[in-house]
């Protein structure tokens, strides 16, 4: 028995590409090929029109969704019971009630709302009980008649 072993390629042998051959040659454009460029350029312009226009509904969507909506807010204390269109503000800041010229700091989960003449001065703050709250369409609604 003879050990002569042959050696394998594991890829295998592949055939050697052509170098491409560079010409300078140009071939005039005919008349059927300058109106499929043309097609393809208004299709090319059609589909970034329309996703451009996508863009713009979905971020105008997204801003609707995230963006805080005023509240109808109807508050008591000692018997005196008053209706304000209450905004959050965004992220926490800016928090305002349409009607006055009060810093609101609202608790609505404990259905407490706190009017300040200063946020930085706690004896400055009047307590008053969150009696009803209403959504966006009662305060505008509000906002539109008063």
């Amino acid at each position: 028995m003879s050990n002569n072993i042959k050696k394998q390629s594991l890829l295998g042998k592949t055939p050697q590409r052509k170098k491409p051959t560079t010409t300078n040659k140009r071939k005039a454009p005919t008349q059927t090929n300058v109106a499929q460029t043309q097609t393809a350029s208004s299709e090319l312009a059609e589909t970034k029109k329309n996703r451009t226009g996508l863009i713009v509904a979905g971020v105008i969507v997204f801003a609707i969704l995230i963006i805080p909506k005023p509240q109808l807010l109807t508050y008591e204390k000692s018997g005196l019971v008053t209706q304000s269109v209450y905004w959050p503000g965004l992220f926490g800041y800016g928090a305002m009630l349409f009607d006055s010229n009060l810093q609101p700091n609202a608790d609505l989960a404990r259905n407490s709302l706190y009017l300040c003449q200063n946020n930085k001065q706690p004896d400055t703050c009047q307590k008053y009980r969150v009696t009803e709250q209403a959504g966006f369409f009662s305060a505008l609604q509000k906002l539109i008649l008063d």
